[in-house]
């Protein structure tokens, strides 16, 4: 980096100063040619007063000998009167450039080769007149080699400006590449410091107010970083200390199948070595058909169970777009978990079971009174209700057994046969037909598509659709059955124009027994099983369920199967 900065401050020195030099040795030329023109100009004023004052031509004779300078005085005809450097007649000089621009009035300069002498020489000329009154030009000159000798002269000192120069750019060049490497060295070493507990900031000097402005700035920036870092590194250590400690067991795992992070639950669950970490994920599990068939899943989502020294083994596994870790499988002992299930489940089975038969009774015993014409409007009226109960108690028992038979799988082995979804919709509509018309809503049943299933289930799965949307309709609503159908899925979709659902219930509308407003679902008579229902048939199936709604408006519940 020293190297670097001395070699760039120096390129950058040097370049300067050969630039200033070039442009010294320009100035200095034309300088001196523009000097030499001022003096020239001079010495012809004078070289005219000298005319005014003898008279006498003779009195030139001084320039041969002691000046640099050619005086040639002529007529206003061009004739040549006098000639200090030539005694020999000269030819008419009423051509030249430099006595025309005399006798205008507007004396200049004028540079030319000279066919008397054979060399450049550089004229200028005035008009004066003579003590009788007559007018002569006189006009000097010098040859133009001798501006390029005060040039010339110049040059040696120049020169060692020049040589100055570079040895000062040098100098400069060291110290500056010195100091700022220097103050690099210490960025750099603060920059290192940064995620470690002895971080250092970098020293500044006031005295360079610009490098004490950016440094005081990265001093910052370091704080801020470093500081982050820490509080990053402070919820890293909770999180693997959470991840550690939980009762399931996580794995990440790369593309090649090697593990990156194993908690202290998956080690204990496979008994396995806590240097597992970077090898292979096979050398973790003990157990070839779990490992092949988690496998044969990573980089996908997945979800299922298996069965490993006679637990109950709850097998997750998610897709992580992530260029280092590429899933991640969390495995849990869910024994208990089943057993526990399978005792409610049988409770809940066995409960409605044995609630069905002294329902059922009820219900016969009160129709049969309501038959009975010597019975008072009061006590009827009072029958009515029980018997009301008794249906909607009947109604609860029924789903409860239907959602008890799903959990426990009893009917999955049930023949599969082709069904056609919009005819079990119509049987599914005519059956709700009664209700349907005392609301007095439109049903409208559009599309087709056939799917492979028990068609009891499907009907199950439609008429709790449909049965929602006539419960929670309002008066003169409206009810769209849609069935569709593409080259993947075959897709039942009932839209209803009722009361609709706020965002928030959305995701707890499959538990059992939820309700949105108990006291509406009361008026309607819904048992609060019907959407756990038509989940388990989905699962059963493999099935799809959507669920939209705006509150106000209408609620949209869509079953897309899979072909």
């Amino acid at each position: 980096m020293r190297k670097k900065l001395f070699f760039q401050f120096f390129a950058i020195t040097f370049l300067s100063v050969v630039l200033m030099f070039v442009c010294g040795i320009i100035a200095v030329n034309l300088n001196s040619k523009e000097m030499m023109r001022e003096r020239l100009a001079e010495e012809t004023q004078l070289a005219c007063e000298l005319v005014n004052e003898e008279g006498d031509f003779e009195n030139f004779a001084k320039y041969e000998n002691n000046s640099a300078f050619r005086v040639t005085i002529m007529d206003l005809d061009g004739t040549v009167l006098y000639e200090t450097d030539t005694k020999s007649p000269l030819e008419n000089h009423v051509d030249r450039a430099e006595g025309k621009y005399a006798l205008e009035g507007k004396p200049q300069t004028v540079e030319r080769y000279s066919e008397t002498f054979g060399y450049n020489m550089t004229y200028y000329a005035m008009k004066t007149t003579l003590s009788d009154n007559s007018e002569v030009i006189v006009r000097l000159a010098v040859k133009s080699s001798q501006i390029t000798e005060y040039f010339n002269l110049a040059i040696p000192i120049m020169v060692i400006v020049l040589v100055v120069a570079l040895i000062v750019s040098l100098i400069l060049a060291e110290l500056f590449s010195r100091k700022f490497s220097n103050k690099f060295v210490e960025v750099g070493q603060s920059l290192r410091s940064l995620n470690a507990s002895c971080y250092e900031p970098i020293k500044t000097d006031s005295s360079e107010p610009e490098l004490f402005s950016i440094l005081n700035e990265i001093n910052v920036l370091n704080e801020n970083t470093h500081n982050n870092m820490q509080r990053i590194a402070d919820e890293q250590q909770k999180l693997m200390t959470v991840l550690e400690n939980v009762s399931q067991g996580i794995v990440a795992i790369d593309a090649d199948k090697k593990v990156l992070f194993a908690n202290k639950s998956i080690l204990g669950l496979f008994s396995a070595e806590p240097n597992v970490i970077g090898k292979e994920f096979v050398y973790l599990i003990d157990d070839m058909a779990l490992y092949e068939k988690i496998s044969r899943h990573l980089g996908d989502d997945y979800a299922s169970e298996y069965e490993y020294k006679g637990n109950q083994i709850s097998v997750v596994i998610r897709r992580i777009a992530d260029e280092n870790v590429a899933s991640i499988v969390i495995l849990s002992d869910v024994t208990q978990e089943k057993a526990m299930a399978k005792q409610k489940s049988d409770f809940f089975a066995n409960a409605s079971h044995e609630l069905k038969t002294p329902v059922t009774v009820m219900q016969g015993l009160s129709e049969i009174l309501l038959e009975k014409e010597t019975i008072d409007e009061g006590s009827k009226k009072q029958i009515e209700r029980i018997h009301k109960e008794s249906m909607r108690l009947g109604s609860l028992i029924s789903d409860m057994l239907k959602l008890s038979k799903l959990e426990r799988g009893e009917e999955a082995e049930v023949a599969y046969s082709n069904v056609n979804l919009k005819e079990v919709a119509e049987e599914v509509v005519a059956e709700l037909s009664g209700e349907i018309a005392e609301k007095n809503l439109a049903v409208t049943i559009n599309g087709a598509g056939v799917i492979s299933a028990e068609s009891k289930k499907i009907y199950e799965l439609i008429e709790n659709l449909c049965s929602n949307a006539v419960h929670y309709n309002k008066p003169n609503g409206k009810i769209d059955i849609l069935i569709t159908e593409d080259e993947e899925t075959v897709s039942i979709k009932v839209s209803d124009t009722g009361i609709g659902i706020e965002k928030e219930h959305l995701p707890r509308l499959c538990e059992r027994f939820y309700r949105v407003d108990k006291s509406h679902s009361k008026k309607t008579g819904g048992t609060g099983l019907g959407l756990a229902i038509v989940k388990h048939i989905c699962v059963l199936y493999n099935a799809k369920l959507s669920i939209e709604s705006d509150f106000g408006l209408g609620t949209s519940v869509t079953v897309s199967f899979h072909k």
